[in-house]
C-alpha cells in the first residue's frame, strides 16, 4: 500500500535544493485519496486533465501548472471556477504542483533533460526568475551549424515555432530556458556575450529587437511542448520509486 503522505515526502526531499520563491503555490493543492494506485502527470490542471485522470484511474497527478497562484488567487467559485473544481472533485486525485523548481532541477527538471536530449553539457545555471537561474547554460563538444541545431532540435525536443535567426553560422553555446524564458537574453552580458543561442518555448514581440542587438540567435520550440520534459520524468521516477502503474496525460495547446 503506497500512502499520499509518502509519495508527498518524497517529492519535497527530490526538490529541497532548488525549492525557489515562485509565482505558484507548490506542492499539494488538492488532497484526494489517501491510498495511491496509479500515478499520472501533465503539464497544466486544467478541466480536461482532471476527466482524463479519473478516466485512466489516476489518483495522484504531479502537474507544471497547478491551480493557484500567488496574486492571482481565487476570491470567489464563479461558474468557471465552479466547473474547474466539480471536476476534480468528481476525479478525487491529488494534485500536486511544481513550477519553477520544476524548470531548475539538474536530473529531472525540464531544462535538464532537454540539455540531455541534444547531447549538450550543462556548464553553469542560467535564465533568473525571481533571483533564481531556472535554466542552464550548455555547451557542445565542438561548433555546430545553427541548421544542425536546428534539426536536432526537431528530431529531439519539439517542432519549432519561430526562429529569430540573427547570430552566427556555427554555433557552440546555448541558453536552455523552457516555456516563456525569452527574456534570458538580458542575462547573456553576465557571460561576456557567450550565448550563442537560447532555446525556450516562445517569444513576445519586444524580445525581436533584443535578440537583433546583441546578434544571437531564439529559437522556440512551443510553450507547452518545451515543459512536458520534467513532468513526465517526475511521473516516470514516482512510478519507479513506489512501484505504481504511470500515464503521461498529453494534452497539447499549440502554444
Amino acid at each position: 500500500m503506497v500512502l499520499r503522505k509518502d509519495i508527498i515526502k518524497f517529492l519535497n526531499q527530490l526538490f529541497s535544493e532548488v525549492n525557489y520563491p515562485d509565482f505558484s503555490y507548490n506542492g499539494l493543492q488538492y488532497e484526494g485519496k489517501e491510498e495511491i494506485s496509479k500515478i499520472v502527470a501533465g503539464v497544466d490542471a486544467t478541466i480536461p486533465f482532471f476527466v482524463e485522470a479519473k478516466k485512466r484511474g489516476g489518483d495522484f497527478a504531479f502537474v507544471h501548472h497547478g491551480l493557484f497562484w500567488k496574486g492571482g488567487e481565487w476570491s470567489r467559485l464563479d461558474r468557471i471556477n465552479k466547473k474547474i473544481f466539480k471536476s476534480l472533485l468528481d476525479a478525487d486525485c491529488n494534485l500536486f504542483a511544481m513550477h519553477l523548481p520544476l524548470d531548475a532541477h539538474p536530473e529531472v527538471g525540464n531544462n535538464a533533460v532537454i540539455a540531455k536530449l541534444l547531447n549538450a553539457e550543462k556548464i553553469a545555471p542560467f535564465g533568473l526568475c525571481k533571483g533564481n537561474p531556472v535554466g542552464f547554460l550548455c555547451k557542445f563538444d565542438s561548433p555546430i551549424s545553427i541548421n544542425e541545431l536546428k534539426e536536432k532540435i526537431e528530431s529531439k525536443v519539439a517542432k519549432i515555432n519561430t526562429h529569430l535567426n540573427f547570430g552566427k553560422k556555427m554555433i557552440q553555446t546555448v541558453g536552455i530556458v523552457s516555456g516563456g524564458g525569452w527574456n534570458s537574453i538580458l542575462e547573456s552580458a553576465v557571460y561576456n556575450g557567450d550565448v550563442d543561442v537560447i532555446l525556450t518555448g516562445e517569444i513576445q514581440h519586444q524580445g525581436v529587437p533584443q535578440y537583433r542587438d546583441r546578434e544571437i540567435h531564439l529559437i522556440a520550440a512551443g510553450h507547452y511542448a518545451t515543459e512536458t520534459f520534467g513532468a513526465n520524468e517526475v511521473g516516470k521516477l514516482l512510478s519507479k520509486e513506489f512501484n505504481l502503474p504511470y500515464e503521461f496525460i498529453d494534452l497539447p495547446t499549440g502554444l
